[in-house]
This record gives structure tokens, sequence and C-alpha cells, in this order.
């Protein structure tokens, strides 16, 4: 989804300096020579909400967002992941260009069939204009089991009306709010929105993927009651899939 961007980071320091600096799981840390080296070393998590109709907040402006709205996305998409990562590590223009590459693959249907009725943007009224404060995009994936990495992949393109037959399983593939409304209930209401929205549309699930390291991401998740699955690359999720089958 973004691993592309995970930058690998080389800093001069010393080894007492080394030490000292803060650990983030995504990374893998690494001295020799005078530099550090920070490589990207990324663990993506899944969780699942089972869903059920919410009443959702009257105060906020929520909208559902077309396809080709996406691309309005781009600096409201930069200020959320500005210090995420990651994003977080690019400097301005690259992370612009890769705001944009990613919103315009979820636009494509490069994270699976966009669909647009459970994808929602909240909006505030500065000085008479509409001001985009937070989205999410919904996007379908197979149906699978939910552990196995390959559920998260359409392997053949999939049909044009599998959104309409439900041959497939909804992903929250974007959720971001700009950083003057974090914690004013933006991120909760758009899921909310979504959550109701899927139920009109027959599903019943909404699975989620978060990138080890960002707790707020994962706090958020926990608090909203997605489920956490097992970590596919576990020992224990391996010798499942690898254990024969009985004759």
């Amino acid at each position: 989804m973004c691993d592309q961007w995970m930058p690998t980071i080389e800093l001069a320091l010393t080894l007492e300096q080394f030490r000292q600096l803060p650990r983030n799981p995504a990374y893998k840390y690494e001295y020799l020579n005078g530099k550090a080296f920070l490589s990207p070393r990324t663990k993506h998590y899944h969780a699942i909400l089972d869903l059920e109709h919410q009443p959702v907040s009257e105060e906020l402006e929520i909208r559902p967002i077309k396809a080709e709205e996406l691309a309005e996305l781009v600096s409201l998409f930069c200020e959320a992941f500005q210090s995420i990562q990651p994003y977080g590590s690019l400097d301005d223009a690259t992370r612009e260009q890769a705001a944009r590459s990613s919103l315009e693959r979820t636009r494509t249907g490069g994270d699976g069939p966009f669909i647009e009725p459970a994808s929602f943007v909240a909006l505030v009224k500065d000085k008479g204009t509409d001001t985009k404060i937070g989205a999410i995009l919904i996007t379908l994936l197979p149906k699978g089991d939910p552990t196995n990495t390959e559920s998260y992949y359409w392997r053949e393109p999939p049909p044009a009306d599998c959104i309409a037959r439900r041959e497939g399983r909804p992903h929250l593939t974007w959720i971001f709010v700009s950083p003057l409304e974090v914690g004013q209930g933006v991120g909760t209401a758009l899921l909310k929105s979504a959550g109701n929205a899927l139920l009109d549309l027959g599903f019943s699930q909404l699975l989620t993927t978060f990138v080890s390291g960002n707790d707020s991401s994962m706090l958020w998740h926990w608090r909203n009651g997605f489920r956490l699955l097992a970590y596919p690359g576990s020992r224990r999720e391996m010798k499942k899939r690898w254990k024969p089958s009985s004759p």
C-alpha cells in the first residue's frame, strides 16, 4: 500500500548518539563506520470490525466523495501524514508526490475496486468555503482468510459488478484527518458513516490494515471496536498454512 515510500535513512552519528536514538518498529537500526543506517522493516497488522448501524454526529458535515475528487485530497493527505511513517521521513516535494500517487492508486482500483457510496469526506465552513478536514476511502478486497496476505490482492481482475454482488470484503484503505482537527471525533464520525453505508450495501464486516510503529492508529482502531487478527507472518500462522492436509 505504501511500502515504496519507506526510505532508507543514513545519519552521521557517534556511537553514543546512535544508542540514544528513539526506536521505531518499522525500521531496522544498524551502525557502521560512524553512520547510522535505518532500513525499512515494515510489518502490517490487520483487524476486522463487525458492522452495526451507528448514529453520526450532526455537528459535522459529512458527504460521500466521488473517485474523481480524490486528487483534491492531496494537501490534506500530506498534512495528516507529515509526521507518520513512511511519509514523515520524506521531504515536502516527495511527500506530495507520494500522496498523489497513493490516492491515484486508490482511484484507479490498485487497492481493489473503490466503493464510492461508502467513502466520505468531512467538511467545515471557512470564510464561506467548504474546507475538507478528513476523509475515509473504502475499497473491496477478495474474500478469503483475512490472516493470509494473499487475501489482500486480487489475483484476477475483479468482476465489474463485484460491489453490487458483494463478491469481496470491504477494506478501510485510507482514513486521515487534518492535524488541527485530530481528537475531535472526525475520524470516528467518518468511520460510522462508512459503516452505515456498507451495511446498506449488504456488507457486514470491514477490514483494516496498519503499520507497526503507528501507535495512534492502533489505539484508534481498538477504541472503535476493531479486533486484531493474527499476524500473517507469525510462526503459528505459517505452520497452519504449511501443515499437510489429512488424507
